[in-house]
């Protein structure tokens, strides 16, 4: 898989991990953070316990980090994105960069993932390596069930 084009994993990774949170976010009717020295939490639709890991039907296991989620997909594939200060989901070039070393593409490198999420009219640009979605809709609100 060496031969993708940049652009192309870029609109992979955007496309995918748009899919995993939309995923996330029907399994699961909010977050919490319970302190500041915790990382986020999910909470379940049927009330039970909230969870820092699990699995997607149809996708793959999500596991928390920090104020961020990593979603190992069942194809092979590796996700991760977090979520900054303002709780708006963001990514990096390195992030996409671990999602073109899943599908093995082993040749891209960062800088030329980083330009390509410039030029998607896709993605949002929010800091020199640090994009969104333009359409908010994977912020979170930090604190109580959302």
């Amino acid at each position: 898989m060496s031969s993708i084009a940049s652009h192309e994993i870029v609109e992979s990774f955007f496309r995918l991990t748009s899919r995993c949170l939309d995923a996330l976010f029907m399994q699961y009717g909010g977050t919490e953070r319970p302190t500041v020295w915790t990382g986020l939490w999910l909470v379940p639709r049927d009330g039970s316990d909230p969870v820092r890991s699990g699995r997607l039907d149809g996708w793959g296991a999500f596991h928390l980090h920090g104020v961020g989620c990593r979603f190992e997909l069942d194809s092979g594939e590796d996700l991760d994105v977090d979520w900054d200060d303002d709780g708006r989901a963001v990514f990096d070039s390195w992030r996409i960069l671990m999602f073109a070393r899943s599908i093995g593409n082993e040749t891209v490198s960062k800088e030329s993932l980083r330009t390509a999420a410039m030029q998607s009219p896709s993605i949002l640009q929010i800091a020199s390596d640090q994009f969104s979605w333009p359409d908010g809709r994977y912020d979170l609100t930090m604190g109580p069930a959302v």
